[in-house]
């Protein structure tokens, strides 16, 4: 009885394994599997969570207004000075866009500041040179064509234009690297250029006024 018990034993334990213990060697596996595709899901559905969050935050902080709160007296002080009249302001998109005529500022078909463009852009520079906002100056100029040895087309015009605004207002006391110039020709009209008026009122050079990044 001994050795039979013995002989029992040692079968038992040198069998080979059976399809049970592959089974449940195998079902631990997919169980593993299954844990990590959950882990992976998990952090990939937060950090897609995370860049939401963070776009949203982006696009929040660029919806806000980018000058800061003393514009209204900025623009308080262009109301009540002599510049009423001669100067319309806009608030756009967090900037603030002062216009001015082309025939206040210049003579015609011609890029030189007239007597004055220049008391309007003394007046303006004694306030901008208060704050540190950036300055664009823009030049605008009607639909009608224009080629003349210094001006080839409305490009160059409204692009001398700025430029010639933008040397004034550094001459004043403003600094460079506050200022860029871009001419856009007739390329932005504000209004019809079907009438005299309306060409009028597309002839213009903007400063448009943004907080520093």
């Amino acid at each position: 009885m001994s050795i039979e018990r013995r002989k029992s034993m040692v079968v038992d334990a040198s069998h080979s394994p059976t399809d049970d213990d592959y089974e449940s060697w195998a079902v631990s596996y997919i169980d593993l599997l299954l844990l990590m595709v959950t882990l992976f899901v998990l952090l990939l559905s937060y950090q897609q969570q995370e860049i939401k969050k963070a776009s949203e935050q982006e696009a929040s902080s660029q919806a806000q207004p980018i000058i800061k709160p003393d514009n209204r007296a900025f623009l308080d002080q262009v109301y009540m000075s002599d510049l009423k009249g001669r100067v319309s302001v806009v608030e756009e998109q967090g900037t603030i866009k002062l216009a001015m005529s082309g025939s206040i500022l210049f003579f015609p078909a011609d890029a030189t500041l007239s007597r004055s463009g220049e008391r309007v852009l003394d007046e303006l520079a004694v306030m901008l040179k208060q704050r540190p906002w950036h300055i664009l100056v823009e030049g605008h100029t009607d639909n009608q064509k224009i080629s003349t040895p210094r001006y080839l087309s409305n490009w160059e015009l409204s692009s001398a234009r700025a430029t010639s605004v933008t040397r004034y207002l550094i001459g004043q006391g403003i600094t460079p690297k506050r200022l860029s110039a871009i001419g856009y020709a007739e390329t932005r009209p504000l209004v019809s250029n079907d009438s005299d008026q309306g060409r009028g009122k597309n002839r213009r050079v903007a400063l448009v006024l943004r907080a520093p990044d």
